[in-house]
């Protein structure tokens, strides 16, 4: 295993409500990902179990983990959240090899209550992005902004297909995504 790549997901359905929040972690393997069998990822007691782990290719790196690790419960049934700091990853492969890696979760708290309209306010410095999906919800274009993008229109011009989109703001290991902006304002069915 060569090294882990984390972040929190913290995604807004709305502009009224607090984000849900997710991990996503992947683990840029040195061996042939086909071969792994498992991987955990710990904090504290808890463990999350990634048995049939999301297997990739990029730019000749071979990378397994899940975009989905959801938060540990919290007290008497509240939402649980994920805790800052240090998290340890066990990848095992077919032949019960094991590798073990690291990686810092550190964001602000204030993101966790916050509203879509006040994460810009709360982050420091945020990297944006943009995030352009088809009808059928698959992601089409993931960067930032082109020169051009000074609106809405211009924005669903410069990426064909593309029916709603969502920026995506990042900073220390958060990336916030906002509320889906649909092409003429219009939502398109079953993706609500």
């Amino acid at each position: 295993m060569a090294y882990t790549q984390a972040s929190l997901v913290l995604d807004w359905q709305d502009n009224e409500n607090p984000p849900l929040s997710r991990l996503s972690v992947f683990v840029n393997l040195s061996s042939n990902a086909r071969r792994l069998e498992s991987i955990q990822v710990r904090k504290g007691d808890f463990t999350w179990n990634i048995d049939s782990p999301i297997l990739f290719e990029s730019a000749e790196r071979q990378w397994a983990g899940s975009p989905r690790l959801q938060p540990p419960a919290g007290r008497n049934g509240s939402p649980g959240v994920f805790e800052e700091g240090l998290y340890t990853v066990e990848c095992v492969d077919a032949s019960g090899e094991k590798a073990a890696g690291t990686f810092t979760l550190s964001y602000n708290a204030a993101l966790l209550n916050a509203k879509a309209g006040e994460v810009e306010g709360i982050l420091r410095s945020p990297q944006k992005r943009f995030a352009l999906y088809s009808d059928s919800n698959e992601l089409l274009y993931y960067d930032a902004a082109k020169d051009n993008w000074r609106d809405d229109e211009a924005i669903f011009k410069g990426v064909k297909d593309s029916s709603f989109y969502r920026s995506a703001l990042s900073a220390g290991s958060a990336v916030c995504f906002m509320p889906k902006i649909f092409k003429d304002g219009e939502k398109t069915d079953g993706l609500e």
